[in-house]
């Protein structure tokens, strides 16, 4: 059995594993160069930026590698409100040594303010600490990405977790901006009290 679910279900998303058995490059190819990813979704992360189809089929190269690594786990995302369509990619990364995961997700800006970043953000902290037995879940966010900010905060508070601060000159970018994250953290005792009284893992997995 992979170590990763090869798919997820939520109630409006699905999650298919980025890889080149499971992934269209030329659908993935034409949702990458929509003006509403290349030109926004991705500006506060160019390394979802693809030129050619090539530089698209070297990312599921990438994803593949990360997987069989048990370094990350890269999904595509798909929302059954679109019949399906391709709304954005997402990655969950656990840290075995630190006891730690972390995740990311670019939606094309059609799709924001859907919280489907939110969806998506019940899964991979929830299976961090249920499914993974790991100790605390974090995530950053460039100080300039408001709507990451404003999604990052909604579930941190659901989960009891906090805003440890701004990191400063932290992370560094393709064209050799280095920009200042921040950062937000939920701990194993923190999610246990915050959901002690109410249902977890209502999702599908696929193994």
């Amino acid at each position: 059995m992979s170590l990763f679910p090869t798919r997820i279900e939520t109630d409006r998303l699905v999650f298919e594993r980025l890889c080149h058995d499971d992934c269209d490059p030329f659908e993935l190819s034409d949702f990458f160069a929509r003006e509403d990813w290349a030109e926004a979704a991705a500006d506060h992360m160019p390394w979802f930026q693809f030129d050619t189809l090539d530089e698209v089929a070297e990312f599921l190269d990438h994803a593949e590698d990360q997987w069989a690594d048990r370094d990350t786990a890269r999904y595509l995302l798909r929302s059954s409100e679109e019949d399906g369509d391709i709304v954005g990619t997402t990655a969950f990364g656990p840290e075995w040594e630190t006891r730690r995961a972390g995740s990311g997700i670019v939606l094309a800006t059609e799709y924001w303010g859907r919280e489907y970043g939110l969806e998506r953000a019940t899964v991979f902290v929830e299976l961090t600490f249920e499914q993974y037995d790991l100790d605390a879940f974090y995530t950053t966010c460039a100080a300039e990405n408001e709507p990451s900010r404003r999604m990052i905060e909604k579930y941190v508070d659901r989960y009891g977790g906090r805003h440890e601060g701004l990191l400063r000159q932290h992370s560094g970018r393709p064209d050799g901006d280095v920009t200042d994250q921040h950062r937000f953290t939920i701990t194993r005792e923190e999610y246990e009290a915050a959901t002690a009284d109410r249902e977890t893992m209502a999702f599908d997995l696929t193994w």
